[in-house]
């Protein structure tokens, strides 16, 4: 027995070995607060298992780890945000192609200012002494064009993604989500449409693929054209070539919480893997959560959302919907203060709350929710049902889901009104339905054929540990795009048809013409007889 514990831990660390020292580069300059939150353990877990890991973003660690070297850039998002999008409509980005010209305009024009950048210069022109493993980077969401570290540090890329690929994005790494039946995420159908649904639903599929192809990546080669010039990049492939050829998609993603999705080896989700103890609540708030008799009801639009973002008409209809519930609400807003007539209610605001202790404590009944996926995770890991009030982009995604797996009661932005919402608290406090569900869907949560954070962790290491793994890469990405849609198939079988009926038809004239015939020399020779 203790030569099998001897020998089993023996090989464990010579497998850890192969790749202890791997030194990895993560790019991530351009990015959302939530979507480096999400990847952060990630990074650390890596860290924590020996790997030198380097993260180029504008968010540094908050106390220093061990392994963990930042580089810190300007936030380029936030600062593009800040001067150019809405201050007071959150609604003005809700239709697909202006969430889709959104994104691709914000990734454009952040980068090109992030690429000036002297600290992502150093990195591009770092000569051969700086060496890396492995990259990793969000290479399908605005920062494209740093799938090019590959190239130059001759190193294999992990692609990282927030949510589920957008067409686009799929269509790159191999994958094709049946529009039939997969929502594009940008729309607001559910995996059940109608045909009309379905008749959009391919049409915006597509349409994300082909001017993502034509227009958005055109942009990103022209930006690596101009600024991620190193020695060697004048033999660098093209960017979608690079793209092409990314050794795997990390998504934080969890099967349960979307629709069913086929995908390839190549994607692997680890949603939900970074959920552990939630940790204990400030005395205030766990007295206040103890005591609190009719319980919680905790509200969170994100961690950028300032009640003045909001329209004036949203800003009253949400304040008195809350004002007038029997249960204490805890809201998050980055703005914390209230308008004087909602104050010394039962209302407490603050910029910041423990937000996975609150929805941990039992007293907590109801999240009312933008649909984030992080927030929607830790409530159904801790079985809260949702009141969704989705705002943007793949939020509508999330809480059409959320209400078809009978867990959230879904109030879009364009229906919010103190009645509306006042129906959605009542609804959802008082049907046992939702309570019920989410039950059902947290225990689906939990149950993983292994820890998604280790998961992740293997497949990184398997990529360090194979070059690469290009045996994962599917040989559809080799293929014309008329290939892909099997329409040379298509036409060979439209024209082996053609040819068949054209055949049969010829042969039918001909027994036609030839039964004529005979039919006409019977006839003749009738009249022949009848003569003689």
């Amino acid at each position: 027995m203790l030569l099998l514990i001897f020998m089993t831990t023996l090989v464990s660390l010579l497998t850890v070995d192969n790749v202890k020292s791997a030194n990895i580069l993560v790019a991530m300059p351009v990015s959302f607060y939530s979507h480096h939150s999400g990847v952060q353990p990630v990074l650390h877990a890596l860290a924590a298992r020996g790997h030198n890991v380097t993260i180029l973003s504008p968010y540094p660690q908050k106390k220093p780890v061990a392994n963990i070297t930042d580089i810190i850039v300007p936030n380029f998002f936030q600062n593009f945000i800040a001067k150019n999008a809405p201050k007071d409509d959150f609604l003005s980005f809700h239709g697909i192609t202006s969430i889709m010209f959104a994104i691709w305009e914000l990734g454009a024009n952040t980068l090109g200012v992030a690429l000036q950048d002297d600290q992502i210069q150093k990195l591009i022109k770092s000569n051969d002494d700086t060496k890396f493993d492995l990259i990793m980077a969000e290479t399908l969401f605005a920062n494209e064009l740093f799938v090019a570290f590959g190239h130059k540090f001759k190193a294999p890329v992990v692609n990282l993604f927030p949510a589920l690929l957008f067409p686009s994005g799929a269509y790159l790494t191999g994958n094709d989500f049946p529009p039939s039946y997969v929502p594009v995420v940008r729309t607001s159908f559910s995996d059940r449409m109608t045909f009309w649904e379905r008749v959009q639903n391919t049409f915006f599929y597509w349409w994300d693929i082909f001017i993502g192809h034509v227009y958005y990546l055109k942009l990103q080669e022209n930006l690596l054209q101009k600024y991620f010039v190193y020695p060697g990049s004048e033999n660098r492939p093209p960017l979608e070539d690079m793209l092409r050829n990314t050794s795997l998609t990390l998504v934080d993603l969890h099967f349960s919480i979307g629709y069913p999705t086929p995908m390839h080896k190549n994607i692997v989700p680890y949603g939900g893997g970074y959920l552990k103890a939630p940790g204990k609540l400030p005395k205030d708030l766990q007295d206040l959560m103890d005591n609190a008799r009719e319980g919680i009801i905790y509200l969170s639009f994100g961690s950028g959302t300032t009640l003045s973002s909001l329209r004036p008409e949203l800003q009253r209809a949400v304040l008195s919907a809350l004002s007038k519930v029997k249960q204490t609400v805890l809201m998050r807003l980055q703005e914390p203060t209230l308008p004087q007539e909602f104050r010394n209610k039962n209302i407490i605001v603050r910029d910041w709350f423990p937000q996975a202790a609150i929805l941990a404590h039992p007293n907590c009944k109801l999240f009312i929710t933008h649909c984030g996926l992080h927030g929607i995770m830790e409530a159904v890991q801790y079985a809260v049902p949702m009141v969704a009030t989705p705002l943007i982009a793949d939020q509508h995604y999330n809480s059409l889901f959320l209400e078809s797996a009978g867990i959230a009661y879904r109030v879009p932005p364009q229906e919010i009104s103190e009645q509306k919402l006042s129906l959605a608290i009542r609804t959802v406090l008082t049907d046992p339905k939702y309570k019920e569900n989410i039950k059902t869907r947290s225990a689906i949560f939990k149950d993983n054929p292994m820890d998604m954070m280790d998961n992740a962790i293997y497949w990184i290491e398997y990529v360090i540990r194979h070059k690469g793994a290009p045996h994962l890469r599917p040989a559809v990405l080799d293929l014309y795009w008329y290939q892909r849609l099997m329409l040379d198939v298509i036409a060979f079988y439209l024209l082996l048809i053609f040819l068949i009926v054209y055949i049969l038809v010829k042969i039918i004239r001909l027994f036609f013409k030839l039964i004529t015939w005979m039919c006409c020399s019977k006839v003749s020779k009738n009249k022949k007889s009848k003569k003689e």
